[in-house]
């Protein structure tokens, strides 16, 4: 596969997204469009070294499954797809629920290959979707869904952004985006690899162009992720990996703290799930030994200024 490092990490969420959509019979998330994004070498690439992850995660698994397909099974269900699968089910949840309230601007941060533009349905004709990314990773996106025949529907834009030269205000000005009316914004399985200081720097970049009630979902680790007399093997195991891949996790947030460190920025904290609260929503009562990950949270912060 000849792609850069950000079109990877898209291609990877992208196959796990499509993978419980078309071997769960209890989804979480349906992502129905996402395998028809990845061609078949890419998905037999993924899957090979997802299943060959399964020795570094768990020696004695590997030892005790022996079919490929139960090794790919197990890492799929115990390392990735919960929460890649709960924390988009929450943003488009909380999206749903905006657009209920009048909400007509969606902004998804590092975009990817998310699908979500390809799959809505029954929203406000005049409800525009903005896909903010790098562009080498946009570039890639947009190939592919040429390449793979689908249509860009008439209400996405694709706004390019390096986040590291660019200003995101001015580019998402540039791409049509309206100061004077409600956005809802989502950032998924980004913010623990930026450094705080950042991470602030943007929500108040984001908090200078909304305005008030808008909505800014993400994810993030709680502080003891980073403390391994407290983490979780898992946990632990994925800042290795992700340490390995040139990208380590560095940031987390005290849960009980966040609301306080948020008032600098000009968001208030609406809502704050921590691994119990998303058990409770997205994995009670199932049988398909899908589970929350310690450590991770979902928040929704609303613009107030």
């Amino acid at each position: 596969m000849d792609v850069n490092k950000e079109s990877l990490t898209a291609l990877v969420s992208c196959f796990s997204r499509g993978y419980h959509a078309m071997n769960s019979h209890q989804h979480i998330f349906n992502d129905w469009i996402a395998h028809s994004l990845l061609r078949e070498e890419e998905k037999q690439l993924i899957s090979t070294n997802w299943a060959n992850a399964i020795a570094f995660f768990d020696p004695e698994k590997n030892e005790s499954l022996k079919a490929f397909e139960e090794k790919l099974e197990w890492v799929m269900n115990n390392q990735t797809i919960p929460q890649l699968v709960s924390r988009a089910r929450y943003a488009e949840d909380g999206l749903m629920s905006a657009i209920e309230r009048g909400v007509k601007q969606y902004v998804i941060l590092g975009a990817g290959l998310d699908t979500f533009a390809l799959r809505q349905k029954n929203l406000p004709e005049d409800f525009i979707i903005y896909e903010v990314d790098h562009p080498a990773t946009q570039a890639f996106k947009r190939n592919r869904l040429q390449e793979m025949g689908f249509d860009i529907p008439a209400n996405v834009k694709f706004v390019p952004v390096d986040f590291k030269q660019d200003s995101l205000p001015d580019e998402l000005k540039k791409g049509g985006y309206d100061s004077q009316k409600y956005a809802y914004f989502s950032l998924l399985g980004v913010v623990m690899y930026l450094e705080k200081a950042d991470f602030f720097n943007l929500l108040s970049s984001i908090s200078d162009m909304s305005m008030n009630g808008s909505s800014f979902v993400f994810d993030y680790l709680d502080d003891t992720a980073f403390n391994d007399g407290k983490a979780s093997k898992k946990l632990i195991q994925m800042r290795q990996i992700t340490a390995m891949t040139g990208e380590p996790m560095v940031t987390g947030f005290d849960p009980f703290e966040l609301d306080r460190e948020l008032q600098a920025c000009n968001m208030l904290l609406y809502e704050n799930l921590s691994p119990a609260n998303i058990e409770e929503l997205y994995f009670a009562d199932r049988g398909n030994g899908l589970h929350a990950f310690d450590h991770f949270h979902f928040a929704h912060l609303v613009v107030h200024k």
